[in-house]
């Protein structure tokens, strides 16, 4: 298990701020001024941070010894996103449940304790690959699961543990942080567009990053329960690309072709007919489920 990390505010990625030459973690004067940069956007332009629930539980079993610390996340989510969607929509709950349940899948070890799933029905898998369960996703990790499909001069499943995967990654970035950008079905099965991205200020294997902008698109299917707990989960995106770019191997410039950072992207002649009637259904589930 990993345990050795530099704040709670940099558990999964650890890498600079800014291209520095060092290659190190943020000092505690860097992320105590992020704190201040992030509570003054916030009040300058009157926006809040992602809701991630059930991180206040007294019994849970943490990875890092205590719950995460995402305002350096946060910050570059609110300052780097490419959509703003408003209070109570679709796309807020829907982004707010994939980010709980990222936490709780990064930062809880027991899976039986993982409340944003139904623990036993819960199953998902990536780009057609393997159908893992909850409790085999939780031992494997996150990017084991997500880069099960990905070829084996790419990623290799079966010689990278939890934390061999991590490490692979938890050098590259100082956050990375995601978004949703469309949903275009509501319960019981959602459907949505998503981005990830990251300033690469770090390494990954034997390159360093410049500082340049890396970003992931992709689409998903969630089948979500009464309770707003997710059953099924289905992700399709290029990994091939993300590996490649990283590695040094690929431009950036010739990645994500039929995608735009503004968050335009080949769905997005999808019709929007019902979309407010499902966003305050789901709405209602979302906060009957936290009460």
């Amino acid at each position: 298990m990993i345990s050795d990390v530099p704040s709670l505010a940099q558990t999964h990625m650890q890498g600079p701020l800014k291209v520095n030459g060092s290659g190190k973690a943020l000092t505690k004067e860097e992320l105590d001024d992020v704190k201040i940069d992030l509570e003054n956007m916030k009040a300058t332009h009157g926006w809040k941070e992602p809701d991630r629930s059930f991180m206040n539980d007294p019994n849970t079993a943490w990875r890092f010894g205590g719950p995460p610390d995402y305002s350096l996340t946060n910050f570059k989510y609110l300052k780097e996103r490419s959509k703003i969607h408003p209070d109570g929509s679709l796309e807020q709950v829907v982004e707010n449940l994939v980010k709980t349940w990222e936490m709780e899948r990064s930062h809880k070890l027991d899976a039986t304790q993982h409340q944003s799933v139904d623990v036993n029905k819960f199953r998902i898998s990536a780009n057609g690959g393997k159908v893992y369960n909850n409790q085999e996703a939780n031992k494997v990790g996150n990017y084991n699961v997500l880069l099960d499909a990905a070829s084996s001069d790419l990623w290799d499943n079966e010689k990278n543990t939890w934390e061999d995967s991590h490490d692979a990654f938890h050098k590259s970035f100082a956050a990375f942080p995601w978004e949703v950008l469309d949903v275009y079905s509501g319960p019981p099965k959602v459907a949505f567009t998503w981005r990830h991205w990251g300033h690469f200020t770090g390494t990954y294997e034997s390159n360093n990053g410049n500082g340049e902008l890396v970003e992931m698109f992709g689409f998903g299917t969630a089948i979500v329960n009464d309770k707003l707990q997710l059953e099924n989960v289905e992700i399709f995106y290029n990994a091939e690309d993300f590996i490649t770019v990283l590695r040094g191997e690929k431009r950036i410039e010739n990645t994500n072709d039929n995608w735009k950072s503004t968050g335009g992207c080949p769905f997005a002649t999808a019709s929007e007919k019902g979309k407010k009637g499902k966003s305050s259904f789901f709405h209602s589930l979302f906060k009957k489920r936290l009460k």
